[in-house]
């Protein structure tokens, strides 16, 4: 071979070293790097999603209709030519339990104890990123947060507690496993400022700090019995709206039974009279339960009537419905009649009484 060739060979065989080494430093340095761009958006898409999961909580523990969601598993890295990246970063969802009990609190609207707790389960995110940390999102009570920041929501904003809990194995879908009321109004008990307890969070104490800032509310974060307990203290105000429900992964669940009956008409009115009441479980939503009304006391010359389809049916006493809501028209044609409407529950009977007069 003459020195022409060797030389050529020679040239080769450097240009080829350089260009080795050169993919060796991309591949090493350079699509790590172009990775790490990527999980960027992957995050930021990872906690949209999650924002998007907590309006479709909210929307259907508000409006009683089941909604998909996105839950995105996997998360695809663009592809270089000639170059060899991962397939996919991942995301996993879990859900845990929490209970939550609010404090000091008397309403006109319903008799309800001065301290109600709520129980359902919050949700947990991982994302699973190659080239960069692992990052753990949470979706509590409204609040979307990870392990580092708070992000986003709180239970309390604007006149309003808003209790929102999941229920189930997260899926691609929510159903309305109690939802769909308008809540009810709650005030301090004379003298005391409302307390929210949160038992189970798992957001830390920093993100519950930074919150504190954010919102203003004050914020106590202690460990009871191994687990996190954080109170939140709400200035004295004249009253809330309280709502609270269940959106399910599952479907056809059912929640609890009636715990209370809500007036929808008056409670002393003049003949002829609407009597009408709303029964709502634990978290104050509308559920089906027996309905009885019945005569207490006081003018017996009184007629019952019901609505239907071709017009009113006057019915006799006690009469029972099997619904969420009781709907009569009461007429007394001399004095002052008492009536009841009531429900059966597991802590006695909940009862309303109505007074019409002639």
């Amino acid at each position: 071979m003459n020195e022409k060739g060797l030389a050529g060979i020679l040239v080769a065989s450097i240009l080829l070293s350089v260009l080795t080494s050169v993919y060796v430093m991309y591949h090493v340095h350079g699509v790590p790097g172009y990775c790490k761009n990527a999980e960027r958006k992957m995050l930021e898409d990872f906690l949209s999603g999650m924002k998007e999961l907590a309006a479709k909580q909210r929307n259907v523990i508000g409006s009683g209709v089941s909604a998909g969601v996105r839950l995105e598993t996997q998360y695809p890295y663009p592809t270089i030519p000639f170059f060899i990246t991962p397939s996919y970063a991942t995301a996993s969802y879990t859900t845990y339990d929490i209970s939550v009990t609010v404090e000091n609190v008397t309403s006109d609207e319903v008799q309800i104890p001065s301290s109600i707790t709520l129980r359902g389960k919050a949700l947990v995110a991982n994302f699973r990123p190659v080239f960069t940390a692992p990052i753990t999102s949470f979706l509590e009570l409204g609040i979307l947060a990870t392990e580092g920041a708070y992000i986003d929501g709180s239970p309390v904003s604007n006149g309003e507690i808003f209790l929102p809990f999941f229920d189930g194995s997260p899926s691609m879908q929510l159903f309305p496993s109690s939802a769909g009321g308008r809540g009810i109004m709650i005030k301090p008990q004379s003298g005391k400022n409302i307390t929210i307890k949160i038992d189970g969070t798992r957001l830390p104490r920093t993100v519950w700090e930074e919150y504190s800032r954010v919102t203003g509310y004050k914020v106590d974060y202690r460990t009871v019995g191994g687990e996190a307990r954080v109170t939140i203290t709400l200035p004295q105000d004249t009253g809330f709206l309280l709502r609270s429900g269940v959106a399910s992964f599952i479907t056809g669940k059912i929640v609890s039974e009636a715990n209370y009956l809500i007036p929808t008409a008056p409670t002393v009115q003049k003949s002829p009279a609407a009597v009408t009441v709303e029964a709502i479980d634990e978290y104050f939503n509308p559920v089906k339960s027996r309905i009885t009304l019945s005569f207490v006391s006081g003018s017996s010359n009184y007629r019952i009537y019901i609505p239907t389809s071709s017009g009113l049916n006057q019915v006799s006493l006690p009469y029972q419905v099997a619904d969420s809501e009781l709907s009569t028209l009461v007429v007394v044609s001399s004095g002052v009649s008492v009536f009841k409407a009531s429900i059966q529950r597991a802590g006695g009977p909940y009862e309303v009484a109505f007074a019409v007069s002639s």
